[in-house]
């Protein structure tokens, strides 16, 4: 039976849950093509790293990424990492011919993206970007009823990620708030989902945004302990540090075929715990999907008696044998880790049959583009067109 060695580099809360979409991917779905073997896990506190192999069953911790990437006992790279280190190590892993799971968004810039998309190419390297909330397979039966035509031509989408998770001014200040390592604000940190599901549901050019960003909490005291965002873990109040980063986008953009959009993301959006969705309007029927409602899309077709019409609920089940793998009957539902081991068998599976895996890095470059077009966007204060993708996509 094959075996694929797996290098994790980011101990954090990300990091963990790779390693337990692995070992879920390989219960859920049986040993074949590959089964992973989690080999080590990186992280720059060596206590942090060591718990995290101890808890997760690696079979060694280490410090430093470069003992990933050297190992030839290693196949498949896996970052979990803040946002600024993904272009140094997929490039290295890259490089040494190793295989690159990468969390979104891809990289900092598009122009980085497009140097990780085509290094990639050029050595044939499968890589996979970890857009999970696509992995849900009740999206596959929305795609199916466009594909169909239920809907007619969609010529409108709402696409929104709002939660509360930083309403808090209190928590301490992680990467997340500083622009040079993450890179972008709100529309690269969770708008990069909602772009996920735009190309995962219709394919086409996202050609013009217009974007404005708002930053409501200026700073955060400074952190007390090592690590990302943890829920309640407050910082020192006596030093604050500047917020570099945007809580708030909202984005207008016009898509090929004449369609038009509207993307709203908020980290500060009280009352709301955490609901990411899509609204999408055809000529003959919409679509609508909310978190809240996880295993289930709402259908409307303009058809029939005009009192009798509304939206009806469908629920994914087994009828997917992603969904199948982890639950005998529908409506039982599945969560996020199982999207998180949905994604990871999808890059096992690629590697060991020598496939592209989806969503791979030149759809991770798509998607910066636009993230970087809504950036230039605010600071003109103008409609932006999002410029042609370079030879990798």
């Amino acid at each position: 039976m094959r075996e694929l060695g797996i290098g994790v580099v980011g101990a954090g809360w990300m990091g963990k849950v790779h390693a337990m979409s692995y070992r879920t991917a390989r219960q859920a779905f049986g040993p074949e093509p590959a089964v992973p073997v989690l080999r080590t896990i990186v992280d720059v506190e060596r206590a942090v790293a060591e718990r995290a192999a101890a808890e997760c069953g690696f079979a060694r911790a280490a410090t430093d990424w470069r003992a990933v990437v050297d190992d030839p006992a290693i196949d498949i790279v896996d970052i979990c990492t803040p946002n600024d280190m993904h272009f140094d190590v997929a490039m290295a892993a890259i490089a040494a011919g190793k295989h690159v799971y990468c969390e979104k968004p891809l990289a900092n810039t598009a122009e980085l993206a497009r140097q990780m998309t085509e290094a990639a190419a050029r050595a044939g390297t499968i890589t996979l970007v970890g857009f999970n909330y696509i992995q849900n397979p009740v999206h596959g039966l929305a795609k199916a009823a466009i594909g169909r035509g239920e809907i007619g031509d969609p010529r409108y989408m709402r696409i929104f990620f709002n939660c509360d998770f930083m309403c808090d001014p209190n928590l301490q200040h992680t990467w997340r708030n500083d622009i040079a390592r993450a890179g972008s604000g709100m529309v690269g940190d969770v708008g990069a989902h909602c772009l996920a599901y735009f190309y995962f549901l219709l394919d086409r050019e996202i050609e013009e945004v217009f974007c404005t960003l708002a930053t409501v909490i200026p700073d955060h005291p400074a952190p007390l302990v090592a690590g990302g965002f943890r829920l309640g873990a407050e910082g020192d109040p006596s030093r604050r540090v500047p917020n570099t980063t945007d809580d708030i986008a909202t984005v207008l953009f016009r898509f090929a075929g004449g369609g038009m959009g509207h993307m709203e993301c908020s980290r500060v959006h009280t009352g709301v715990r955490f609901d990411i969705g899509y609204d999408l309007i055809g000529t003959h029927g919409s679509l609508r999907y909310s978190y809240e409602r996880i295993n289930d899309i709402q259908l409307y077709r303009e058809e029939g008696p005009v009192e009798q019409r509304g939206f009806k609920r469908i629920q994914m089940g087994p009828s997917d044998p992603r969904y199948a793998a982890m639950q005998p009957v529908a409506g039982l539902g599945l969560g996020y880790n199982d999207y998180k081991a949905i994604e990871a068998r999808e890059m096992l599976v690629a590697v060991a049959e020598g496939r592209k895996a989806w969503p791979d890095f030149a759809f991770g470059y798509r998607i910066q583009n636009v993230v970087e077009a809504c950036q230039r966007s605010d600071r003109e204060r103008a409609w932006v067109r999002v410029p042609p993708l370079g030879r990798g996509a």
